[in-house]
């Protein structure tokens, strides 16, 4: 990725997140549309569907996310590949930003009869977004650096892109967030992905920094 796709990137992403956040400070009519989607989903849910959003909900909490890319970052210490490990901590500064910017706009979550989850914690952006594309996009750029099968890197974007879009359609099917809140969380978590491939080698190539791609 050049360097002017990664800066027109990010400037998308901030475009997005301030769009969003000025809806939110000043209650415009893209907050109708939040709540409009919000009622629809309690009102047409599915046990089955409802168990797996709550299992993908469970898994991608902060807890879990954190000790995955721990996981993941030593074990590509082990291997040597100590710039690859260091781009992980991407993961926590997402968290850490996710968190500092809940302070600041202090959304309450949807207000439902039937709330599935319930947290005390603020809803815009959403931090189950934000973790979900920093780690899966992360992941996603280490298979890039590391293999060079054009397949495995196409499996590895179609699965995080997977990944994230149930993680952040599972929070606005449990209620715990507004649709907003995750289009602002993703753009959060996209713009720490894009900052932190500073951190990862070039290309895949031979040396101390890469991996072989699988058999």
């Amino acid at each position: 990725m050049g360097d002017r796709v990664r800066l027109a990137l990010v400037l998308f992403c901030l475009a997005v997140l301030g769009l969003l956040a000025v809806q939110v400070l000043v209650h415009g009519p893209m907050m109708e549309l939040d709540q409009a989607a919000s009622h629809w989903f309690a009102t047409h849910r599915h046990a089955l569907l409802t168990r797996a959003m709550l299992l993908v909900s469970e898994m991608h909490r902060t807890a879990q996310v954190l000790a995955a890319a721990a996981v993941l970052a030593l074990v590509l210490l082990r291997r040597g590949q100590q710039r690859s490990a260091l781009a992980l901590l991407a993961v926590p500064t997402g968290m850490v930003l996710n968190v500092g910017l809940k302070e600041s706009f202090q959304r309450m979550r949807p207000m439902l009869d039937d709330p599935l989850v319930q947290l005390a914690t603020y809803s815009f952006p959403s931090g189950h977004a934000v973790a979900s594309t920093v780690f899966y996009g992360m992941a996603c750029a280490l298979v890039f650096t590391h293999v060079r099968s054009r397949a495995w890197r196409a499996l590895a974007a179609c699965f995080a892109v997977a990944m994230v879009l149930v993680v952040t359609f599972s929070r606005v099917y449990l209620g715990a967030h507004y649709p907003s809140d995750v289009v602002a969380g993703v753009a959060v978590g996209t713009i720490c992905v894009v900052l932190f491939l500073r951190l990862l080698p070039r290309r895949a190539a031979a040396g101390t920094d890469v991996a072989r791609p699988p058999p």
